[in-house]
């Protein structure tokens, strides 16, 4: 079996994410921030994420709105000008939210991301469980975390 007819290309193997730690792969890491910056808004998806929300609304950002509860009716005015759209779970009961948000980003081609976010221990896995299969067909990127900063060290990437 061949797995590539290019002469320079490697096969992504299992330690693929162990070399990328490496020295030697970090140095060809960018490590600037991103040129560009995005209109981006960031959604709670439930009471915990709403406390989230707000205090990430405290930090400094580029062109960024916060949005701890929306209701569907203004939702097309809280994505207007947007490029990016982040949901932030703690709970499973953002599953509406989730499509209506995902949904209306779809339909006008804005890039979305998924956090959810949780505390460690015993019980969690099933409330992640539940968030993580809300937001899943409503968000290109998705993430599970434990950390709060996480969040922010998305949002700096992406430029909100």
């Amino acid at each position: 079996m061949t797995l590539s007819t290019t002469p320079h290309a490697r096969p992504t193997l299992l330690n693929s994410c162990a070399w990328a730690t490496t020295a030697r792969e970090a140095a060809f890491r960018i490590d600037k921030p991103p040129a560009y910056v995005r209109t981006s808004r960031v959604f709670a998806l439930d009471p915990g994420a709403a406390d989230v929300v707000r205090d990430l609304a405290r930090m400094p950002w580029h062109d960024t709105r916060f949005i701890a509860s929306f209701d569907a009716g203004t939702l097309a005015d809280e994505l207007r000008d947007a490029d990016f759209a982040m949901m932030i779970a703690t709970a499973d009961d953002g599953a509406a939210a989730a499509y209506a948000i995902g949904h209306a980003c779809w339909e006008r081609g804005i890039t979305t991301a998924g956090i959810v976010l949780g505390p460690g221990g015993p019980g969690r896995h099933r409330a992640a469980t539940e968030a993580v299969t809300a937001l899943r067909p409503h968000a290109r990127v998705l993430l599970v975390t434990e950390d709060r900063q996480d969040i922010v060290e998305v949002l700096g990437e992406v430029g909100a």
